[in-house]
């Protein structure tokens, strides 16, 4: 029974570490993400919604398509607007 126990906190602990390890980099802070523009202000966190990849279909022009940041450190649904490392745009 003790077995048993200790291979279920290994398995729990190693799934803990691998997922927070996915959110942050090595120098503790998060991983940047894609985040496609869904809404009509692009300084609204909310008005982004996060991909899992780079988002297709963006060019050049005035409007903003997407950005590469990292996530809001209260809602990684959302991007911090203050770390921004790319951004995409599109025409009108």
């Amino acid at each position: 029974m003790f077995f048993g126990m200790l291979v279920a906190i290994v398995a729990v602990g190693g799934s803990v570490a691998t997922h927070a390890s996915s959110l942050k980099g090595g120098n503790g802070k998060l991983v940047p993400a894609w985040y496609s523009f869904t809404g009509s202000d692009s300084e609204n966190p909310a008005d982004y919604t996060r991909v899992d990849n780079e988002p297709s279909g963006c060019s050049t022009g005035p409007t903003v398509c997407s950005i590469l940041a990292e996530p809001s450190s209260s809602n990684q649904a959302q991007p911090n607007l203050n770390m921004i490392s790319e951004t995409h745009y599109k025409a009108n």
